[in-house]
């Protein structure tokens, strides 16, 4: 289903440029990260690597790619909660529009992606 892979892929991009704009509210001393931006940065790079490794089994439909799907969908729709989180303790931070935006639009990408994954299951070959 071609609007699965178009939704996981906006989802992806709303979820790294999230991740551009927490570099600019210093999200690592919000999360408390010891070695601040440098680690923030690590593990970026590895978060985006496993979603972005993650996608491949979903536009190929092999079996695995409905968990990956299901995958991709929880660690996008996490940063609504804990941006929430972050609210419910006092941290003004993300209080930009597009940086609201992109918190919200994370959060609702993800439950429609879950929607169309579960209605794509018999495409995964036996999920």
């Amino acid at each position: 289903m071609v609007t699965l892979n178009r939704v996981v892929i906006l989802n992806m991009a709303f979820v790294f440029a999230h991740q551009a704009d927490a570099v600019y509210w210093h999200e690592w001393k919000m999360f408390g990260l010891p070695g601040g931006i440098q680690l923030f940065n690590a593990l970026n790079v590895i978060i985006f690597v496993l979603v972005m490794a993650l996608l491949v089994p979903v536009v190929q439909r092999q079996m695995s790619g409905f968990r990956c799907s299901l995958a991709i969908a929880l660690i996008c729709a996490s940063v609504l909660p804990i941006h929430a989180g972050f609210a419910l303790a006092g941290f003004e931070e993300f209080n930009l529009p597009f940086s609201v935006f992109l918190v919200a639009a994370t959060f609702v990408t993800s439950i429609v992606q879950l929607a169309l994954t579960l209605r794509a299951r018999g495409e995964f070959g036996g999920a």
